[in-house]
């Protein structure tokens, strides 16, 4: 059944409701609202995508592109080293995959000024990061960074970061690991990215199906199955995830508890660490649940 009517030259979408003047045919109403569609298609690029590297540079400033799940897979879920690469990323040259420290190419005896670590922890992350072929040496002897699994640059037309990669903010890993001193300390941040195939999409929610856009649709996830997220045992979970509420970053909690209109009560990531999205106005519904510290309106 046709959903449309010539009344006049007056075009009425009996779906919608929306009116139509200066139609002649249906052939002729069609393509106005082909064209109408286009129209408000671009409006909603220009007015929701194209701010959103402005606002993200403003308010984060420079990020990477990382593979999560292939580097959790490589690294066998070792979240220390995870955290580690991804920090010593942070470094990384433009496009290139060179590491860049005080303006220059380094060579592995520079690591430990980067990492600040004592010599025999360097040696051991040295020699995990080069066994696992996620950093290696030019001919020259400058380290590089292992580009399939951490880029800085532009992804558009970079097949391999299609899927299950996101930003990380630079400023964010750098604080989160200056804070902290240890094996411990990295691990228990590492786990962050444990959750990261978990974050929904839109919102930084976890979840169950992050590509889910609807908030009351999201399949948020239980106890037990947050402790198998995180690799973590009843015993100990509590402690775990009241670890996790203390990290602040930015002045900001790095994850929060929020609730919505329904008392559900949902755990969200602060974008200020990584965000995957690409339109402004969720995002800045998501940096709002960090300023107000929580509730969802």
């Amino acid at each position: 059944m046709d959903n449309n009517i010539d009344l006049n030259k007056r075009w009425i979408n009996q779906g919608t409701g929306e009116v139509m003047d200066g139609v002649t045919s249906i052939k002729n109403a069609e393509t106005l609202q082909k064209e109408k569609n286009k129209r408000d298609g671009y409006k909603y690029y220009l007015e929701n995508i194209v701010p959103l590297p402005s606002l993200l540079q403003e308010e984060y400033g420079n990020f990477i592109h990382t593979r999560y799940t292939a580097l959790l897979e490589k690294l066998g879920n070792d979240t220390a080293t995870a955290f580690r690469f991804i920090y010593l990323c942070t470094y990384m040259d433009y496009d290139s995959g060179y590491i860049i420290y005080n303006n220059n190419y380094i060579k592995k005896d520079y690591l430990i000024d980067i990492f600040n670590v004592s010599r025999n922890t360097m040696n051991k992350i040295r020699n995990t990061l080069f066994d696992n072929e996620l950093i290696y040496t030019d001919s020259n002897g400058y380290i590089c960074i292992n580009t399939d699994y951490c880029y800085k640059g532009n992804i558009t037309n970079n097949k391999l970061y299609k899927q299950q990669c996101t930003r990380i903010f630079n400023n964010s890993i750098k604080e989160l690991y200056n804070k902290s001193n240890d094996h411990r300390e990295h691990k228990m941040i590492g786990k962050f990215i444990l959750l990261l195939p978990y974050i929904n999409i839109w919102h930084n929610i976890i979840c169950l199906n992050p590509k889910e856009r609807d908030i009351p649709r999201l399949r948020l996830p239980n106890l037990e199955q947050l402790e198998k997220i995180l690799g973590t045992t009843s015993r100990n979970s509590g402690r775990t995830l009241n670890e996790l509420f203390e990290i602040t970053v930015g002045g900001e909690k790095a994850i929060l508890m929020v609730t919505d209109k329904r008392s559900v009560k949902m755990y969200v990531v602060n974008p200020r660490i990584y965000y995957g999205g690409t339109n402004i106005k969720e995002l800045e519904e998501t940096m709002g649940y960090f300023r107000a510290k929580g509730g969802i309106n």
